[in-house]
């Protein structure tokens, strides 16, 4: 009869063990698998960088778009002309004073 507890008592045991690596491997792989919590919430972050990201590129092209438009020629503007002048040549007209400011 002792033989027989201690048989069942080791039987026991041992799909105890089983069972507790089979809930661990499970657990394991809801918290750290390949589709687990960790990873969702890894991805809807990279998710809202890339939507940041691509809304700062619409407001690029938006504003390059419409510079572009203002530089057709049936839509010349004089005044980007002169702003582009200024930007990139550093042309001035004879009435302005040009401050330079060491950085």
């Amino acid at each position: 009869m002792y033989k027989y507890l201690n048989r069942k008592n080791l039987l026991l045991n041992l799909m105890t063990a089983f069972s507790l690596l089979i809930f661990i491997f499970f657990v394991s792989h809801i918290f750290f698998g390949e589709r687990s919590i960790w990873k969702i919430f890894s991805l809807n972050n990279q998710i809202s960088i890339a939507k940041k990201d691509y809304n700062l590129l619409l407001n690029d092209k938006f504003k390059i778009s419409s510079e572009i438009n203002l530089l057709r020629d049936d839509n010349l503007d004089p005044d980007i002309i002169t702003e582009i002048a200024h930007k990139l040549l550093g042309l001035i007209h004879s009435d302005q004073i040009v401050i330079d400011i060491p950085e």
